[in-house]
């Protein structure tokens, strides 16, 4: 009889791949941040998100790992709300001073409720999505589990964890079928194939289907099955590329970034909005694309020195963290 230890199929190592992926993800993210470049290329920025934060949140499902005690558990929700609440409340107040798209017009007890827990403000969404679904989590596969999960009872708790997301994107304002669906598949590739490698078949014929799909304006709904091809098609194209870097200081670079995505994340909208005001500076380029890859590399060393300055002064425990860079 197959007996699967839960331990076991849960734990997975991060491993380069990922973190590979994940920095060529945090750029496409800042990009489609940045205003200019978006109010010259909507039909390019609508295009990457169809299937930026879907692949994203398919590697976080993966990733989180729910064979912790409680009160393990409690800190690692601990380390996502407290950077949620800060930062959306931060980028409520500003939202009424600086021209930010999605902000609010009044500070009052209802806009902070309805920002807070219902809609969110910015990029900050993915972290209530990432809070709810790993609570789901965590109860559905520790509720009166007394050891190891059998076979059948990974698969029973996963039917399970299926219908709480259901439930909860259908009949509460809180979370969206839609993202959750993503992060779900990511739980089910931690489960039932362990190795995220094996789904990241390196080719560049997933070029093919991959422009196909995003050329076609109804195939962009996340709730399309469409969506789901592309972001295997990414992660096929993505890794073709990985296998191919040659270059060791690019790779360590991008690797380096990818395993830092998350201070990168948090405090890149202070950068592409301060990156508005130097659009004047790059009149000569009419595609944007300069300005672009500015704001980019702008964003990633500002948050990472913002993150090392954090850890050197023993301000990550705002966050909960020791440090927050790794």
């Amino acid at each position: 009889m197959e007996r699967v230890l839960c331990n076991r199929i849960l734990f997975m190592s991060r491993n380069s791949l990922i973190d590979f992926i994940r920095a060529l993800l945090i750029f496409l993210v800042i990009l489609v941040h940045i205003v200019h470049f978006g109010d010259l290329h909507p039909n390019v920025k609508s295009m990457i998100l169809a299937f930026m934060m879907p692949t994203f949140l398919v590697i976080t499902g993966f990733l989180v790992n729910v064979d912790k005690s409680i009160a393990e558990f409690c800190i690692y929700l601990t380390r996502i709300i407290l950077p949620y609440v800060i930062m959306v409340c931060g980028y409520m107040v500003v939202s009424i001073y600086l021209p930010v798209r999605d902000g609010v017009k009044v500070l009052d007890f209802i806009t902070f409720y309805n920002v807070l827990f219902i809609t969110s403000i910015g990029p900050y969404w993915f972290f209530k999505v990432m809070i709810l679904c790993g609570i789901c989590y965590y109860v559905v596969f520790n509720f009166r589990r007394k050891g190891p999960l059998m076979a059948n009872e990974v698969y029973v708790r996963y039917i399970i964890l299926a219908i709480f997301l259901l439930l909860l994107s259908q009949y509460t304002p809180f979370l969206s079928a839609k993202s959750a669906i993503y992060y779900f598949i990511g739980v089910g590739v931690r489960l039932f194939v362990g190795n995220f490698r094996k789904i990241c078949i390196g080719t560049f014929w997933a070029v093919i289907p991959f422009i196909i799909i995003l050329t076609n304006t109804e195939w962009r709904d996340w709730g399309e099955i469409y969506v789901l091809f592309c972001v295997i098609c990414f992660l096929s194209i993505t890794t073709k590329v990985y296998q191919l870097c040659s270059n060791k200081k690019i790779c360590n670079m991008l690797l380096y970034i990818g395993r830092n995505t998350l201070p990168i994340y948090i405090f890149h909208p202070i950068f592409t909005m301060l990156s508005k005001y130097t659009v004047m500076y790059f009149g000569f380029d009419n595609t944007g694309i300069l300005h672009a890859l500015f704001t980019i590399i702008l964003c990633v060393i500002g948050s990472i020195l913002i993150a090392k300055v954090m850890d050197i002064s023993h301000c990550s425990y705002i966050f909960a963290r020791r440090t927050i860079l790794r």
